[in-house]
Order: C-alpha cells, then sequence, then structure tokens
C-alpha cells in the first residue's frame, strides 16, 4: 500500500506508475519519467524515482498525511490527463491495451488497498531484477533496469545510504499543487 499501517487511510506518497504498452519500450518509459519530474518540479513537489523491477519506472511524491486517497487519485490523474494531452502518442492514460499508445501513466494505483511493487524486492523475472530507488541523474538515455540485481543494489546502498528514505521523512502538501492544477 502508499500508506503505514498506523494509518491506512492516509497515504504517504503519490505514485505515479509507469508502464510501457505494447511498441513502446523502456526509452520512453524514461522520457515519460522525466515529463512527470519536469511537471512535479513546476508545481515546487520533489519526487523520487525507482524502477518497478519489471519494464516500467515508478515515480513517488512524499505527502504530508492529512490527504485521502481520493486527494492522491484525483492529483495524478489531473497530472497524467495533462500530459496524455500535451504528448499524445509518447503518454495514455487509456486502459483498453488495444487503443493504448505510448506509456501509461497509471494514477489508479492511488487507491487504499492497491499494491506496488516494494522498493527492494526482488521481481520474478529473467535475472532477479530489483525495484530500485534512484537519483533523478540516472535516468535517462540507456538506463537499463535489469542492471539492478541484488549484488548491485546491495552495493549501491552501502555506498549512498538509502535512496528511499526521504520519501517517509518528507511532508509536502498537495493543496497548492491542485489548486495551480484546478
Amino acid at each position: 500500500w502508499t500508506s503505514r499501517v498506523d494509518r491506512p487511510g492516509r497515504p504517504d506518497w503519490v505514485i505515479f506508475d509507469l508502464d510501457p504498452s505494447e511498441g513502446a519500450g523502456f526509452a520512453e518509459v524514461v522520457e515519460v519519467a522525466l515529463l512527470v519530474k519536469e511537471t512535479l518540479d513546476l508545481l515546487s513537489l520533489q519526487s523520487f524515482p525507482k524502477t518497478s523491477g519489471s519494464r516500467g519506472i515508478h515515480v513517488l511524491v512524499p505527502i504530508a498525511r492529512r490527504h485521502t486517497y481520493e486527494d492522491t487519485r484525483s492529483f495524478a490523474s489531473i497530472v497524467a490527463a495533462a500530459l496524455a494531452r500535451a504528448q499524445p502518442g509518447l503518454v495514455t492514460t487509456e486502459w483498453a491495451k488495444r487503443k493504448r499508445r505510448g506509456v501509461l501513466v497509471d494514477a489508479n494505483q492511488n487507491g487504499q488497498g492497491r499494491t506496488t511493487a516494494s522498493v527492494y524486492s526482488v521481481r520474478p523475472r529473467a535475472g532477479a531484477p530489483v525495484s530500485t530507488p534512484l537519483r533523478w541523474e540516472e535516468v535517462r538515455a540507456g538506463l537499463d533496469p535489469a542492471a539492478f540485481t541484488m549484488g548491485e543494489v546491495l552495493d549501491r546502498v552501502a555506498r549512498e545510504g538509502d535512496l528511499v528514505a526521504p520519501v517517509l521523512e518528507l511532508r509536502q502538501s498537495l493543496g497548492a499543487a491542485l489548486r495551480a492544477l484546478g
């Protein structure tokens, strides 16, 4: 879930789940992740990327725990729709797989009881890739999500510490961002 057990109805972050559709690859996912970051930067919201451990990227936006799941889904939906209008063919919010083109920005992951690949979890795919937090500087052409195996991730954490720790520490308000988008 995107909330902790002590307040299950109050999410700790907004998640932008970026998944490539048929015909799109990880390069397009990277491009969309950077567009999401650019949009969040314009709204003065810090964000943190991680690989999904599969074919996508998750962008996490830490928030104050006063917001509801409805707030987070609404915010993510507005941003996703704006990006889809600005970048048709690259960004989509289309649920029907046969109609999808580009990268799906899944705002519906912002719902109580929705699960997502936990950070540092090994995924059941060839090579056992790990859902790995990244620095935004790493989100660029040539990024290979399969390169993040348990050994690599353990070395990263030993060198750099836990890159996802700020997600549970930073408390940002969605209020101003929702008003700006409204």
